[in-house]
């Protein structure tokens, strides 16, 4: 299948992960789903404060434990580069999923960010993202949705272990039911960071409210029972695969 047919997706990253280790972290959807898609993966332009957070956990008396963190912290930037973020929810460029704040440091950054990415080396079909990069991609919809941002809504969106943000300065895109574009939700039952019913309110703002008939539910999901990652996608080979034969064909309309 000639590149300009596949599927072209662009991956969003989660919290404290980067594009080098999404890309190999996603290794095996990659080979599965390569007759059908290429990935593509941006980078988040903010670098939380980890070294703190690191040595927090280390009793200050414990030198050698404080000199390994230190040194692994090196090593591992050098060789995947430095761990990002797309916003903060603490003053202290810190992030959770889990905070409910009025803060969304760096958010609006990263918004110009992708806006300039896309443009610059898109058009994409699709968009993925992972924990804190699903979060991410939600509300960058949900922003194309209102005519916020001067790009196209994507063909369809994948998220894995994603969730709604808790800053009440996003509240007008979480409240906000996207129904016209065609989602996957892959999230775990056994995830302790996200817990499986958060993903589910994200799954529900794709879904139409009540009984009702006139809208066409266009959500789908895969739910596996490990944690937070992406599992090993060849037990879910077959729901994926007819996800993304649909939006093939789409495209070829």
């Amino acid at each position: 299948m000639a590149s300009e047919r596949r599927l072209q997706i662009l991956c969003l990253h989660g919290y404290r992960q980067n594009d080098v280790f999404f890309r190999e972290k996603t290794g095996s959807l990659r080979k599965m789903i390569k007759k059908y898609a290429d990935l593509h993966y941006a980078c988040a332009p903010h670098r939380p404060n980890v070294e703190s957070r690191n040595l927090q956990m280390i009793p200050p008396w414990n030198v050698f434990s404080t000199a390994f963190v230190l040194i692994f912290l090196v090593f591992d930037s050098e060789e995947r580069g430095d761990v990002r973020g797309w916003w903060f929810t603490k003053a202290d460029s810190q992030f959770s999923s889990r905070d409910v704040t009025d803060l969304a440091i760096g958010f609006d950054d990263s918004v110009e960010y992708l806006v300039k990415y896309i443009k610059e080396n898109g058009p994409f079909d699709g968009l993925l993202g992972f924990s804190q990069g699903a979060c991410m991609l939600h509300l960058m919809l949900a922003k194309m949705e209102l005519g916020e941002v001067e790009i196209s809504k994507p063909q369809f969106v994948m998220f894995a272990s994603g969730f709604l943000s808790l800053s009440s300065l996003h509240a007008q895109y979480t409240s906000l039911r996207l129904l016209t574009t065609p989602s996957l939700h892959i999230f775990g039952t056994g995830d302790e960071v996200v817990l499986y019913p958060v993903s589910e309110r994200l799954r529900d703002q794709f879904r139409p409210e009540g009984d009702s008939s006139s809208v066409v539910d266009c959500s789908s999901e895969i739910r596996h029972d490990g944690g937070h990652f992406i599992p090993p996608m060849s037990r879910y080979k077959e729901p994926l695969i007819a996800f993304l034969e649909q939006q093939l064909a789409q495209k070829g309309e």
